[in-house]
């Protein structure tokens, strides 16, 4: 018989013990009243008793946080699987007309794009919103900027309503239910609208891309694809924002405005002479319209939006911060092309390639940071340039202008990948080259000596300014001032980890309350992807001894009053609630100007990243592994078959006994009474955060 005992759900049959709770209502896939049971694989009674208490907890877990939006990952899968179903079915629809003989014929293919274009309304305006597509809907006005001819509006309109109706049933949103299952998606509202907006988008995607399907059929014959059927009644279809009574053909709206730009033209039929007489060099002349460019091409208006496919194709091997990088330069490209008049990617010439190059050494150094520079077009950028250069020359200072040549490096590595996934995707574009263009990449000994390696006697001031000694209040310019409390923060804590451990910044503002615990010797930090940031690569992926000085310094009761307040965030002080921000960032704008004010002129330059340069020095000074250094900082050195192949990442005991070199520079810290921030205990937001901030 079983026989219960202290912990919730866990039970003894004969010596074993059991886990088996009951299923919680919110997973909606198991049966209601069905419980799980688990063997323990123990006789021990208290060894069962904490493998219990474990579980309940994870339970408990499961059941609070199941509810989270889908990723972008998951959209895109579901959105390809939509398309590739869809594109099954269609296969067989084109076997079938092949039976019957209608393989070239081109009603097949305009019956597809009309279908498709009524699945595009409905992945862009969604199910609620119902478009006449008449007169002054914006649903009209989308598919004629996109050159849906007016003549196919009607079909696309009856297409549109029959799937609409379908979507609003019970029967199709149940289909969407077991499809977010068989996806891992969490069954919200939110994912559901999210879901069905891709799997409309994959449908559309499938109808859409006719080339291989329909290769048989004349294109010239369809309005669609340029040409017109004798004999096809027109609609009487009339947008607002044409401004004329008798609707405007395909080919005569405006190519240079399409969101999506993709145009194929035939090639011409005519037949020149080869002429061998040589002649003179002549510049060659860009095709001035998308139609005139004999190949498919993309709108420089909507270079932005291809930039966000590159995104979501590079997934997981780029970071946020590498994704924001390419976004920008894709932008700063764009205002450079719009400037010289540069209509879509057929024009796009070297030329504009080393335009681009003269612009970034012309603009200010810091315009990222400015939300006003921002947006300013290349002309006004350059201008901005050249008035901070003429107050320098009035000061004697040197003018901050000028993209640095790491910076500029980086930029032509990001767009070598925009020019290579247009190319790649068949859109038109000139060959180009970097050479004369790029900056060299510096050498080894050139790295070595930029970057300062501070020591442990350059660091130890910062253990004595007011954030420890006690400061005036908990506003940002108080703990720069004397006083007599103590807060802790992130300010208190990263600084003392970063010299003891010498991490990435993002890694370790990016903690989550569950990163934090002890192993047989001690407390130990487990570096890992989560929902608030991601790792740099798989090395970053590793588990930290805790230094003694954090423990020492009451950092395991901030952990404990963290969670029990219910953050997920281990520094919720670096995080706002009212727009998504970099924690490493808010830590570096908070802290630095404290270093300044202690360090003064003996301040160095990368202020945070040069913790992590010197850490490694000095333990590579102490005669500490290079491999071991490598393991602890999260790195792989490249062409060492020993490190990489043979051998696994340095255990806790062996990371323990390397950090023992590196002094305690800390102990002038005298331990205070924990005192969490005012606002962070009292779950309020921060004081820092504003609306809209980008």
């Amino acid at each position: 018989m079983a026989v219960r005992h202290e912990v919730e759900n866990l039970i003894r049959r004969g010596n074993i013990f059991y886990w088996r709770p009951r299923v919680p209502a919110v997973f909606t896939h198991c049966r209601p009243g069905s419980r799980l049971s688990l063997s323990l694989h123990c006789s021990d009674h208290k060894k069962a008793q904490i493998i219990g208490r474990k579980l309940n907890t994870r339970l408990a877990e499961l059941k609070t946080h199941s509810k989270e939006p889908m990723s972008k990952q998951q959209l895109q899968k579901l959105c390809e699987h939509e398309r590739d179903k869809e594109l099954e079915r269609l296969e067989k629809i084109s076997d079938a007309a092949k039976r019957f003989g209608r393989a070239g014929d081109v009603v097949e293919m305009e019956l597809d794009l009309e279908a498709g274009w009524a699945y595009q309304l409905l992945a862009k305006f969604g199910t609620r919103a119902e478009l006449s597509l008449e007169g002054a809907c914006v649903g009209l006005t989308y598919l004629l900027r996109n050159g849906v001819p007016a003549s196919h509006v009607d079909a696309v309109r009856a297409n549109y309503r029959s799937e609409r109706s379908t979507a609003r049933s019970p029967g199709f949103e149940e289909g969407i239910r077991r499809l977010m299952y068989n996806f891992e998606i969490d069954d919200t509202a939110l994912n559901r609208e999210r879901a069905m907006s891709k799997i409309f988008e994959g449908r559309a995607a499938a109808l859409l891309d006719i080339d291989e399907r329909h290769e048989l059929v004349d294109k010239r014959q369809s309005e669609f694809t340029g040409g017109g059927r004798a004999g096809t009644p027109g609609a009487k279809v009339q947008a607002t924002d044409t401004g004329n009574s008798d609707p405007a053909p395909a080919s005569s709206v405006d190519e240079r405005s399409l969101p999506t730009a993709l145009i194929a033209i035939p090639e011409e039929t005519e037949i020149t002479q080869l002429d061998l007489t040589p002649r003179p060099a002549v510049a060659k002349k860009a095709a001035s319209k998308a139609s005139e460019a004999g190949q498919r091409v993309v709108a420089v208006a909507d270079f932005e939006q291809e930039c966000e496919k590159l995104i979501a194709n590079m997934g997981d091997e780029w970071e946020p911060a590498t994704a924001r990088d390419a976004m920008a330069l894709v932008r700063i490209f764009k205002s450079v092309l719009i400037e010289h008049g540069v209509e879509h990617s057929g024009q796009v010439e070297q030329y504009h390639i080393g335009l681009l190059r003269r612009h970034l050494n012309h603009i200010p150094t810091n315009w990222g940071r400015s939300s006003k520079m921002r947006v300013m077009s290349a002309p006004d950028l350059r201008a901005e340039g050249e008035k901070l250069r003429k107050a320098a020359e009035l000061t004697g200072t040197v003018a901050k202008v000028g993209l640095a040549p790491t910076t500029i490096r980086k930029h032509f590595g990001n767009l070598q990948h925009f020019l290579k996934h247009l190319k790649g995707h068949g859109f038109k574009i000139e060959s180009w080259t970097f050479e004369g263009l790029r900056p060299k990449k510096p050498k080894v000994g050139e790295i070595r000596g930029k970057q300062y390696k501070p020591s442990p006697q350059d660091i130890a001031p910062i253990f004595s300014c007011p954030l420890y000694a006690g400061s005036l209040g908990h506003l940002r310019g108080q703990r720069r001032a004397a006083g007599q409390q103590v807060f802790h923060d992130s300010l208190y804590y990263l600084p003392i980890l970063f010299t003891y451990l010498g991490p990435r910044r993002r890694e370790f503002a990016g903690l989550h309350v569950n990163d934090i615990a002890r192993d047989g010797d001690g407390y130990v930090i487990i570096l890992r992807s989560n929902g608030i940031r991601r790792l740099k690569n798989i090395q970053s992926q590793r588990m930290l001894p805790m230094p003694e000085e954090m423990v020492r310094l009451g950092f395991i009761e901030y952990v404990q009053a963290i969670k029990k307040l219910g953050y997920a965030t281990l520094f919720p002080d670096l995080f706002s609630d009212k727009t998504e921000n970099d924690p490493g960032d808010r830590f570096y704008d908070t802290f630095v100007p404290i270093m300044q004010a202690v360090l003064g002129e003996k301040m160095w330059e990368r202020a945070i990243h040069a913790f992590r340069h010197g850490f490694a020095d000095t333990l590579k000074q102490a005669g500490v592994s290079q491999d071991v250094i490598e393991d602890i900082s999260g790195r792989l050195a490249e062409g060492n078959e020993t490190s990489t192949r043979y051998t696994n990442p340095a255990g806790l005991p062996l990371m323990r006994s390397a950090l023992q070199h590196y002094p305690i520079i800390s102990s002038v810290i005298e331990p205070k009474p924990l005192q969490l921030l005012p606002w962070v205990e009292k779950r309020q937001p921060p004081p820092w955060a504003r609306e809209g901030k980008k």
